[in-house]
């Protein structure tokens, strides 16, 4: 669903720009990660009352620092990828303020849709055994965005949607949580010395890659990054990886900064692979 990068159809290649947008370049409206607060949509099954309400975050960008607007809602079953649900929209449950609460009666219908895809239509009922099977392994949902700087362009508008799980347990899956951004290692600040190649070290919080239950016997997660940055410098890697339980893996990426002086600002996004998220932006100026 998301709206294309940089597209250019001609039978002219003259007609085209002569630059494109790569994925890891700022020069349209972005959506660049969204969080669930907590990752994943969960009944305790011990708990006397239903849990807090979902709290959700986008980390939405748009050149020259302009401001954007992001509408979030929960998608009625479907195809979330196909471009035919209007989510957000007629097929979706507008999230206020970025919050899923389980007492909205728009969510509830969603949900028993979601439980009676395929089904009978019988109420939605957790204290059921086969309910209970099948929510402990999760359910996938899915949360429409549509991102928007009020410019009514097509570089001011980006739609597209974020899988979140449905999951009975009493331990629910974390966000990782960003910590630092290194350069030689200390603390990414600036003046940065122009084109000149850095290389760049994510630093995670104690804890972030945490052990789960699969199949298999317990893992570990392994977080990986998704890298960004705004201004003439060029990241040149677009995603980097953390070593865990012997898998191999390699965090830092390479920068390069601009050649004439300016101010840009870095993304990293850091994902465990489960539906957690996190991110640090670090703004810093580039030569004298």
């Amino acid at each position: 669903m998301r709206a294309p990068v940089l597209l250019c159809v001609s039978l002219a290649v003259s007609a085209c720009s002569p630059t494109f947008e790569l994925q890891q370049e700022l020069r349209r409206v972005r959506v660049l990660a969204i969080k669930a607060e907590p990752a994943e949509l969960t009944f305790n099954p011990d708990a006397p009352a239903l849990p807090p309400p979902t709290q959700f975050t986008a980390l939405a960008v748009a050149p020259d620092e302009r401001s954007v607007e992001v509408v979030l809602a929960l998608c009625r079953p479907g195809n979330a990828y196909s471009g035919e649900l209007e989510c957000p929209g007629k097929d979706g449950a507008t999230l206020p303020d970025g919050q899923l609460s389980l007492l909205d009666p728009n969510v509830q219908q969603i949900l028993q849709e979601t439980a009676n895809a395929g089904g009978n239509g019988a109420p939605l009922d957790f204290n059921d055994p086969q309910t209970r099977a099948v929510l402990e392994q999760g359910v996938p949902l899915f949360v429409g965005y549509k991102a928007t700087d009020g410019s009514d362009t097509p570089e001011g508008l980006e739609q597209g949607v974020h899988p979140l799980t449905l999951k009975l347990t009493a331990t629910p899956n974390q966000n990782p949580r960003m910590q630092d951004l290194l350069w030689e290692g200390a603390p990414l600040a600036g003046p940065l010395p122009l084109d000149t190649e850095l290389v760049l070290r994510p630093v995670l919080a104690e804890g972030s890659q945490e052990l789960y239950d699969t199949p298999a016997g317990p893992r570990s997660e392994q977080v990986f990054y998704s890298w960004f940055s705004t201004g003439g410098g060029k990241v040149k890697e677009l995603r980097s990886l953390e070593p865990v339980d012997g898998k191999p893996g390699e965090p830092t990426i390479h920068y390069q900064t601009p050649k004439v002086p300016q101010r840009v600002t870095i993304y990293v996004v850091a994902r465990d692979g489960r539906g957690g998220v996190d991110w640090l932006a670090r703004t810093v100026d580039v030569g004298p």
